[in-house]
C-alpha cells in the first residue's frame, strides 16, 4: 500500500465511484450519508473533490482491472487527493496482505483501504486523519440511527428504495469470493427493517427492492421465527407499500413455504431472479451449488404451476474448469427447457481465495468467449419463438 498524500488539513469535499451490484450502490449511500453527517461536502465530480472514495466489486477479474485502472488514473492525474480503497476489491487487496499464500507488494496508489465490514469507519478515520479508529462498523447494525437516517433522506427513485437484509454468504460456491471478501451470512433485526421501510413509505416509497447474497435464507438474529416469509409478508402490510422485489436468491433455499408466499401474496413481485450458473449436474457438483439439473427444473415447474405469468431470469457462467462441450451442451439444453425471460451471462474467472481457484483453468478464453455468444444467441432464438 503507497500513501503519496501529506496534507496537513483534508479538503472536505469527497467523490464516491459505485462500482458492481446494487449492494454496492446501497452501501456508498451509507458511506455518503456518514460523512455528510460529521461535515464533509459532496463534489459533483472527482476532479472537483480532495477525497476520491471507490467502493468496488471483486466478482470476476473484470471488476478487478477497471479498478486499478481508475487507480493509475489517480496515480497520475490526481495526486493531490485522499484516495480511499473501499469495498469487496479493498479486502481482497487486505487478504492477501495478509495471507502467506497469496501474500504480496501491492504497490497500489491509495491512502486508506477499508472492507465491506468497515466502510462505517471510514468518516472517523477521515475526519480524524492519521489516528487509527478501532470502532469499525463490522456490519453489526449497532448504528441505528445512521441507517435508518440514511433510508430516510436518501433521494428516491420512482418511489422505490432498496433495503439490505442480509451481508455476507454461508454457501461457499467454489467459484465465488464474496463469503472471502463479505464475511460469514449475517441478518439483520427485523425491527431496523420494519422501521426503515416504514419511514420510507412516510417519504413517499411505494415499492421496496429487499437485498442480499441470499435472501431465501434470511432470519432475524433476535430469535423467533422471522425468516424470509415472515418479513415479506409483514412488509407487505405496511399501508402504502404496493410491490416488494428481492435479489438474489438461491435455489437451494427457494423452498416450498417461500412458493406459497410468493404466489399467494398480491404485492410480491412474480420476477424472480434464480441464478443457474450452469447446466451440468458434473459442473454443479464442481461449482458446490447445492442443488442438481432435475431440482432446479423442479423448482422452476412449481413457481410456473403457482404463477403462470411469472418472470424468471438467471445467471450463467461459461468455461468453468472441466466443462466439456458435452457438459456446455447441457446449460444451453437447460436454457432451451426454462425458457427465461432473461439472462445474465459471463465468462469464469479464477478468484483468490476460492477452492476453484487451486484447480487449473484449462478453458480457454477463445473458447470462453465463443460459448458465451452461443449462450447469447440461444437466448435471442428463445425469445424470438
Amino acid at each position: 500500500m503507497t500513501s503519496l498524500n501529506k496534507l496537513n488539513k483534508i479538503d472536505k469535499r469527497f467523490f464516491i465511484k459505485t462500482y458492481g451490484c446494487q449492494m454496492n450502490s446501497h452501501d456508498s449511500g451509507l458511506i455518503e450519508s456518514g460523512l455528510l453527517k460529521n461535515g464533509f461536502y459532496k463534489a459533483d465530480s472527482v476532479a472537483d473533490a480532495g477525497i476520491v472514495i471507490l467502493n468496488t466489486c471483486s466478482v470476476r477479474d473484470h471488476a478487478d482491472h477497471k479498478i486499478l485502472s481508475e487507480l493509475g488514473r489517480l496515480k497520475k492525474n490526481g495526486p493531490d487527493k485522499k484516495v480511499v480503497l473501499a469495498g469487496c476489491f479493498a479486502k481482497q487487496i487486505k487478504l492477501k496482505m495478509e495471507s502467506e499464500k497469496h501474500k504480496t507488494e501491492t504497490g497500489l496508489f491509495f491512502d486508506y483501504c477499508f472492507g465491506p465490514d468497515e466502510i462505517m469507519s471510514i468518516p472517523d478515520m477521515l475526519k480524524y486523519e492519521n489516528r487509527y479508529v478501532k470502532e469499525s462498523y463490522n456490519d453489526d447494525y449497532k448504528d441505528v440511527g445512521l441507517i435508518e437516517e440514511y433510508f430516510s433522506d436518501k433521494k428516491l427513485e420512482n418511489g422505490a428504495a432498496a433495503v439490505k437484509i442480509t451481508e455476507g454468504c454461508n454457501n461457499f460456491c467454489s467459484y465465488c469470493i464474496v463469503p472471502y471478501v463479505r464475511g460469514e451470512e449475517r441478518s439483520i433485526p427485523f425491527e431496523i427493517i420494519y422501521n426503515t421501510v416504514k419511514k420510507q413509505v412516510s417519504k413517499g416509497v411505494q415499492e421496496i427492492l429487499l437485498l442480499g447474497q441470499n435472501v431465501n435464507s434470511y432470519l432475524s438474529p433476535e430469535g423467533g421465527k422471522k425468516d424470509f416469509c415472515f418479513l415479506l409478508n409483514a412488509l407487505s402490510d405496511i399501508p402504502g407499500i404496493t410491490k416488494i422485489k428481492f435479489l438474489t436468491s438461491h435455489p437451494k433455499d427457494f423452498n416450498d413455504g417461500l412458493i406459497e408466499t410468493v404466489c399467494g401474496n398480491g404485492k410480491i413481485s412474480k420476477e424472480i431472479h434464480l441464478p443457474v450458473q450452469a447446466g451440468s449436474d458434473k459442473i454443479l457438483s464442481a461449482m458446490n451449488r447445492g442443488y442438481n439439473r432435475k431440482d432446479y427444473l423442479k423448482l422452476i415447474e412449481k413457481l410456473r404451476n403457482g404463477l403462470s405469468d411469472i418472470s424468471i431470469s438467471t445467471d450463467i457462467i461459461v468455461g468453468f474448469p472441466g466443462e466439456t462441450e458435452e457438459d456446455f451442451q447441457m446449460t444451453v439444453s437447460l436454457m432451451g427447457e426454462v425458457k427465461f425471460n432473461f439472462i445474465f451471462g459471463f465468462k469464469y474467472s479464477p478468484r483468490p481465495f476460492t477452492k476453484a481457484f487451486e484447480i487449473v483453468d484449462d478453458i480457454s478464453l477463445e473458447v470462453k468467449k465463443e460459448r458465451l455468444e452461443r449462450v447469447f444467441q440461444k437466448q435471442k432464438e428463445i425469445l424470438c419463438s
